[in-house]
């Protein structure tokens, strides 16, 4: 058997609505060869939502082992009460992706990460861990885009994240796409906030400066 990697990316990061998303995806150079044939590629780059969800369900289907883990905004939002930032879930998310993975697949040489910032969190969590401790870590900027495995990941963690989010809008409606940036998504939280006078935590990440700057422009 050649070398087995495995691929991690987030989704849903920078969204103010909605989850944080890992995935992880274990594969050799035959898988590798495999996906490339499929079209596999950095998730960022597809226009259908179809189409990712086509290609995760390959990707499940073909990888030795595959892993997505979901962090909500409602366990974001613990995590910070807890003083753990977003930097420090993101390592963690990276962490329990791979142990899990670990567990169904022996000989897992490398893992492929695309860059964030708590990387000595995520080295010092698997150096403490007998059965990852062994492992390479490579964590580099757009790796994505350069590592098969972890447009397997990124795809995994897009797929999920988009559905997630659909469900979310079927119980509270259309906030637009989550992100801070997005117009609609603003003028729904304030409308949200002055109509109820509280923020949906379970859905929205509450210890974020935009959700303190919007109540300062609510109430004035």
């Amino acid at each position: 058997m050649s070398k087995i990697v495995v691929g991690a990316d987030e989704a849903g990061r920078g969204l103010i609505i909605g989850p944080m998303v890992i995935g992880a995806s274990a594969i050799d150079n035959s898988i590798a060869d495999n996906f490339r044939q499929l079209g596999i590629k950095d998730s960022k780059k597809y226009t259908s939502v179809r189409k990712i969800d086509e290609h995760a369900n390959a990707i499940k289907k073909t990888s030795f082992a595959w892993s997505v883990k979901v962090l909500s905004a409602e366990v974001l939002n613990n995590f910070n009460k807890n003083g753990m930032t977003m930097d420090e879930a993101e390592a963690f998310a990276f962490f329990r992706a791979i142990e899990e993975i670990v567990k169904k697949v022996k000989g897992v040489q490398e893992y492929q990460v695309d860059n964030f910032q708590a990387v000595a969190r995520l080295k010092s969590l698997l150096k403490k861990n007998n059965s990852t401790r062994h492992i390479k870590l490579i964590v580099m900027p757009k790796a994505e885009s350069k590592y098969i495995a972890v447009s397997a990941g990124s795809i995994l963690a897009r797929s999920k994240s988009l559905h997630e989010l659909s469900n979310i809008r079927n119980k509270y409606g259309n906030f637009g796409s989550g992100s801070t940036n997005d117009i609609k998504t603003i003028n729904w939280l304030k409308q949200y906030y002055r109509e109820n006078q509280k923020w949906p935590s379970k859905i929205v990440r509450t210890h974020w400066k935009t959700i303190d700057r919007l109540e300062r422009e609510i109430k004035f």
